[in-house]
């Protein structure tokens, strides 16, 4: 009985992990979802300056913050994060000006529902001329999912403590399976900046309300 017991209890447990598995469905998965990739090095981040990519993404203007002595990754000058705290890891996205930052995302299946999450903040500038703050919007598939909308600054300049905005984008099917771009799009005229960080997406329940 005694050697017995161990086989049934290890039976009993990959029937318990195979059931989990079952119930759970791998949603679609953002390359690059904190921008935590690349290590910029020339100030003040741009893209074009710093090998000309944001790995996994098209578009954008470029990544903060950026180290002086990239070997020690300390002291972080990062003239787009001028306030707020980072969501996750070390860096955000940044796009300046009206401009697009958009990834293709494979895994999208027809029929199931789903639900994009993400962290933003703007730039401190001309506080004073309400045209100078980021509208942002979110599509996917060339479907809007988040609507155009000003993005305030958080805190006050220099000041690292205050979370970035969660927005949550409605909840939609996908109209097939495949793959779908993901983007976001500034469309102010001015060039004030927009700050993104910690991209999801998050597969809802069958019963889930669009």
């Amino acid at each position: 009985m005694s050697h017995r017991m161990p086989g049934i209890a290890k039976l009993l447990g990959l029937a318990m992990l195979a059931g989990i598995a079952g119930a759970c469905v791998a949603a679609p998965r953002v390359q690059n979802p904190s921008f935590e990739i690349d290590r910029y090095t020339k100030w003040p981040g741009y893209r074009v300056q710093n090998g000309g990519v944001i790995t996994g993404w098209d578009g954008g203007r470029g990544v903060n913050p950026i180290w002086r002595n990239p070997k020690a990754q300390r002291g972080p000058d990062a003239p787009f994060l001028d306030n707020g705290a980072v969501p996750h890891g070390k860096q955000v996205a940044f796009i300046q000006g009206p401009g697009t930052l958009s990834q293709k995302i494979a895994g999208f299946e027809k029929g199931r529902r789903y639900r994009v999450l993400y962290r933003e903040n703007a730039r401190i500038q001309r506080p004073s001329l309400e045209a100078a703050w980021p509208l942002v919007r979110v599509t996917l598939g060339g479907k809007l999912i988040v609507s155009a909308h000003r993005v305030l600054p958080v805190g006050k300049k220099d000041e690292p403590r205050a979370p970035f905005c969660r927005v949550e984008s409605g909840v939609f099917e996908a109209p097939d399976t495949g793959v779908f771009v993901l983007a976001f799009q500034t469309t102010q005229q001015s060039s004030s900046t927009v700050l993104l960080d910690d991209v999801k997406i998050v597969e809802l329940p069958e019963d889930t309300t669009p």
